[in-house]
């Protein structure tokens, strides 16, 4: 197996000490669009979130800053990411303001209309089928709740190298848009910022509180 074809496989399922040193090195290229997305998902003191591949946990205590009286569940599939995690956030799983479990985002362990707010950041590429996680985060948030999903511009992110190998999936913006609109959610709409590494889109909606 080449190099980039292990960093692609590392990318989609980061795992080991490569996992790890990936995990590190991904945190600092999108911590940016983490602290961006936070900003704009107008939390609340007492908001229970969800957040979709948390990856080694540094968006937890950015998301918790807000959400001072809240608390977070996070999904992710990789052990690597849940093990660092768990590291980074002790004493906030300890005091119960945090819960780390691991789950696909198609597939979420919890009941409906459990969360305020959910979101994902930097996942949207290595998800084949992003239209599922939608419905399932748009499931399990109540009404009014709302979800952030955020993602390099596709046409920079591009010409990162390992993109070339398997494991990603580059969606076109419209088409997320799409399957983001059908996953239910309503208000939506898509911010833009060219102040991040390779750009981002961040899109917003909200779970109607009434559903016809």
């Amino acid at each position: 197996m080449n190099l980039l074809k292990a960093i692609g496989k590392q990318m989609q399922y980061p795992r080991g000490i490569f996992g790890k040193i990936l995990f590190a090195w991904m945190t600092r290229m999108t911590i940016a669009h983490a602290r961006w997305t936070v900003d704009l998902m107008d939390i609340q003191p007492d908001d229970d979130i969800l957040e979709i591949g948390f990856g080694n946990g540094a968006n937890i205590k950015l998301l918790l800053q807000l959400a001072v009286s809240g608390s977070i569940t996070g999904v992710e599939i990789s052990d690597t990411a849940i093990e660092m995690a768990s590291k980074k956030n002790a004493k906030l799983i300890s005091e119960g303001r945090v819960k780390l479990h691991k789950a696909a985002g198609n597939a979420l362990p919890f009941e409906d209309g459990v969360f305020d707010k959910a979101c994902t950041v930097a996942t949207a590429y290595v998800i084949e089928d992003p239209g599922a996680v939608f419905r399932e985060m748009y499931r399990v948030l109540k009404p009014n709740g709302r979800a952030a999903v955020t993602f390099p511009v596709r046409e920079n992110f591009i010409k990162f190298k390992p993109v070339a190998t398997e494991g990603f999936f580059l969606h076109q913006l419209a088409d997320l848009e799409k399957v983001f609109r059908d996953a239910g959610f309503v208000n939506c709409s898509t911010k833009n910022n060219n102040q991040v590494k390779f750009g981002a889109h961040c899109m917003l909606g909200v779970k109607p509180t009434t559903i016809s």
